[in-house]
């Protein structure tokens, strides 16, 4: 599993919409673009994913952009994550023949769905609320452990 250069843009996005817009007033893609450095291009099919996720709501004409479609502290970054990129794994499915009985290579999988276990629930305990935070704070060191 590797972060993408699109996961990355989906959660600064998600942090730009908690920080930036509010239910009376979305944000524009043009302006989500500015702040992040996301390709506005780019960032529209984000925030489609986004949508289609039901992470963000769109809002059309002039006064239109986006908006986080829940509070920000009900987002977590997991889900902000898979919205764009699906499932976070290492571990992928175990093949008939490894739960056949194949011993080393289910005690493989195995480490490998730990290690996919550790990463969701950190991904999942953190929230757009939580970043926001952070942000405001000022960047330290992360308070949770793989």
């Amino acid at each position: 599993m590797r972060r993408s250069q699109k996961a990355d843009y989906a959660l600064r996005a998600a942090l730009d919409l908690a920080l930036h817009a509010a239910p009376s007033r979305p944000a524009p893609t043009a302006e989500i673009a500015a702040r992040t450095g996301a390709p506005a291009k780019f960032l529209e099919a984000i925030l489609g994913q986004l949508r289609r996720g039901g992470i963000v709501e769109s809002v059309r004409g002039a006064r239109g952009g986006h908006r986080l479609a829940r509070p920000a502290g009900a987002v977590s970054a997991g889900e902000v994550w898979r919205a764009v990129d699906g499932p976070l794994t290492l571990a992928g499915r175990p093949s008939r023949r490894r739960s056949a009985g194949d011993g080393p290579s289910r005690a493989i999988h195995q480490v490998w769905a730990a290690v996919d276990e550790a990463v969701n629930r950190t991904v999942d305990a953190v929230t757009i609320e939580d970043l926001a935070q952070r942000s405001a704070e000022g960047a330290h060191e992360p308070d949770f452990v793989i």
